[in-house]
């Protein structure tokens, strides 16, 4: 597995993985509203417009993107999404740990991410504490996490 920046070419098939991995791993844990919702929300183009104000890694498992991340430079981690078929096998425990190197280059003391209920756990083994439960968009059936870690 390769970890890389993304590239401009990356965003059609990023866009696809995240709406992928919410419809085939988020399910279990959310109502099919939530998920319609959820996966519908962002395309290639919604990435590519907000690309300078975020820092984004890709991996790559051969010429496939199997996951991405991305970092705000507010030291908060707002995107980890890995394949349905790459889960555990260290994909997002890699991208984690890029994202919080480089927030930990950028000076930042804390990190925040807003976890689902299906990656509370992976934060959680990461060191991350939830600090906050609360709901995405005010939906009582789409229950979230805020979280926060220390780096030290």
């Amino acid at each position: 597995m390769e970890i890389r920046r993304t590239r401009d070419e990356d965003y059609v098939e990023m866009a696809d993985l995240r709406k992928n991995t919410i419809r085939s791993v988020n399910a279990n844990d959310y109502p099919e509203h939530v998920i319609h919702t959820w996966s519908s929300t962002l395309e290639a183009d919604d990435l590519r417009a907000g690309a300078s104000h975020c820092k984004r890694w890709v991996a790559l498992a051969g010429n496939d993107i199997v996951g991405f991340c991305e970092h705000t430079f507010a030291c908060e981690i707002s995107r980890v999404y890995v394949h349905k078929d790459h889960l555990r096998k260290g994909v997002g425990s890699s991208l984690l740990k890029v994202a919080e190197d480089s927030l930990k280059d950028l000076g930042c003391l804390q990190i925040r991410i807003e976890s689902s209920i299906t990656a509370r756990a992976f934060y959680e083994t990461h060191g991350y504490e939830v600090i906050e439960r609360t709901t995405y968009c005010g939906d009582e059936h789409a229950p979230v996490y805020i979280m926060s870690k220390a780096i030290d």
